[in-house]
């Protein structure tokens, strides 16, 4: 069985469908991002606020839990979105859903489980690389293949051949 790395090179419907994952992936980290920031500023604005007032220094507000509270929110994010509507609003502008292999939306914990890489960029990146440097399908993340889940298109394709010119009146 061949990898996602030998086949992407050569199959442009494999390719297509990658950009549209990490295009929707762009378009989900900055609603994830925003969301974060708000709810964090709505945590966090008191605390430094009480902190000007006492003069106990801003900064052991330790500011390098952001991330980690981002990857958190993060994770929940997309997996409680897949698990509601089997979509997250960048699947679904990029016109992709995420399925058991069996069709249906996935279960929480499958929806948690193909997303908890998600709480680091690099373990996201990590994720992808092994997929497609394994046999498998092609369309899969390692965390896919361990949820039994995957991401398809909700468009239908196009057919690459034409069809067959109307043949003139004698």
């Amino acid at each position: 069985m061949s990898t996602g790395f030998e086949r992407i090179g050569s199959d442009s419907r494999l390719q297509d469908h990658w950009i549209r994952r990490l295009v929707a992936f762009i378009i989900d980290s900055i609603i994830a991002w925003i969301a974060t920031a708000i709810i964090a500023g709505i945590i966090f604005l008191p605390l430094i606020l009480l902190a000007a007032a006492t003069n106990y220094p801003w900064y052991v507000f330790n500011p390098f839990t952001f991330p980690f509270f981002a990857g958190i929110l993060s994770v929940l994010y997309f997996a409680l979105l897949e698990f509601w509507y089997g979509w997250t609003f960048g699947k679904k502008i990029m016109n992709l859903r995420t399925t058991k292999i069996s069709g249906q939306k996935p279960p929480f914990d499958a929806a948690l489980i193909r997303n908890v890489s998600k709480i680091y960029w690099v373990l996201v990146l990590i994720d992808v690389i092994i997929g497609l440097a394994t046999p498998g399908d092609p369309h899969q993340k390692i965390t896919d293949r361990f949820a039994g889940t995957t991401v398809t298109s909700t468009t239908i394709p196009v057919s690459v051949s034409s069809p067959e010119p109307p043949i003139p009146p004698a």
